[in-house]
Formats: C-alpha cells, structure tokens, sequence
C-alpha cells in the first residue's frame, strides 16, 4: 500500500518537474496536443456596459474630454431630463455611478484594482512637507493574473521554456546563458521545490 503511494507520488513529481502538458483541470495531455483556443471577445460584447452607447460616453467624458466630476454631473442632469419626456433610463445617474464601472473595466480579463496610501510620522508638528499630509490612490492590477494572462497568450506557443536546464557547449564545456530557464535560480528553485515534496 505505501509503496504504491509512493509510486504515484513519484509518477506526480516526474510530471510537474517535466512540465508535461495538462488541460485547466490538470489531466495530462499528449505532447503534440494544440494549445486550447484562444477565444476572442465577441464584437458585441460591451460587458460591464450595457452597450456600445454607454462605453462611447464613458470613454469621451472620461479619456478625451477630461471632464472634471462637478461638469459630468451637470451634463448627465441634462440628459436624465431630457429622458424622462420620452420615458427612457439615463446612460449613468452621477459621477459616481459612471466611474465605479470605469473602475470595475477589466483590461486584458485583469480588473484595475486601488488602495491608498499616507505618510504617518510621530512628528508632525514640525516643518512638514505638502507631501507628507496627503494622501495617494495607487492602482494596480493583479500580477499573478496579468502574468498568467500572458504565459496562456498564443503568441508564445513554443516560445518558451518552462522546465529549468543547463546547457553547454561540447567543446570546450562552458556552460551557455540563454534566459531565465537557463539560470541558476530557476534550476536551484526546481531542486529544492523536488527535495521539499
């Protein structure tokens, strides 16, 4: 029994260490298998927007107009009035309501995500800089998803390397440097990871 486990166990490393090919629910693949397909957005997708009309205004208002908040309020006022005679919805209520969906935009299936940040001393009393008493919105999006995003692009369909080695030249045994996979840290990362399971 525990011999076997063990034999599965090993069968498990020598895959994951020969990154052997394996669909989204890790069953191995055969080596000649085509990557999945990449599935392009459909023309008329305009999700989060409800359609092509809302994601033109939030690009203009937003991207070329640079409209400040307090003249995007006043012209979505505008327009819910003129709405309300035919009996139809505004594209956005407020400011607010138009940016939360600029905000919640995925670019590239990653979502722009925010925190903020201030500066906190002990001492604030004395001179202070302007910077120090503001505060800052930081946005930024997932890098393990954009980083993931980019290794399941097809533009890198045997491009790259995804098993750590060593190269060298036959003769005269100096060793080649090519990219990150040919590295030491890549190989030594792989070692340790195999001697840790």
């Amino acid at each position: 029994m525990v011999s076997l486990w063990i034999h599965d166990h090993l069968n498990t490393l020598t895959n994951i260490f020969t990154a052997q090919k394996c669909d989204a629910l890790g069953h191995f693949l055969p080596d000649d298998a085509p990557p999945p397909p990449h599935l392009p957005k459909a023309p008329d997708d305009w999700s989060l927007y409800c359609n092509q009309l809302e994601f033109e205004l939030a690009d203009f208002l937003f991207t070329h107009a640079e409209m400040p908040i307090k003249k995007i309020d006043a012209l979505l006022e505008i327009w819910a009035a003129s709405m309300l005679e035919l009996g139809g919805e505004p594209l956005f209520s407020n400011h607010t309501d138009l940016y939360h969906i600029i905000d919640s935009t995925c670019i590239g299936d990653v979502k722009w995500e925010n925190f903020t940040v201030c500066y906190k001393s002990g001492d604030q009393e004395n001179d202070v800089a302007p910077w120090m008493s503001n505060t800052y919105d930081v946005w930024y999006r997932d890098p393990r998803q954009v980083v993931h995003n980019i290794l399941a692009s097809p533009q890198f369909t045997n491009e790259m390397d995804y098993i750590p080695y060593r190269e060298y030249d036959t003769t005269n045994d100096r060793r080649h440097w090519q990219d990150f996979m040919s590295g030491d840290w890549a190989w030594e990362e792989a070692v340790l990871a195999y001697l840790l399971l």
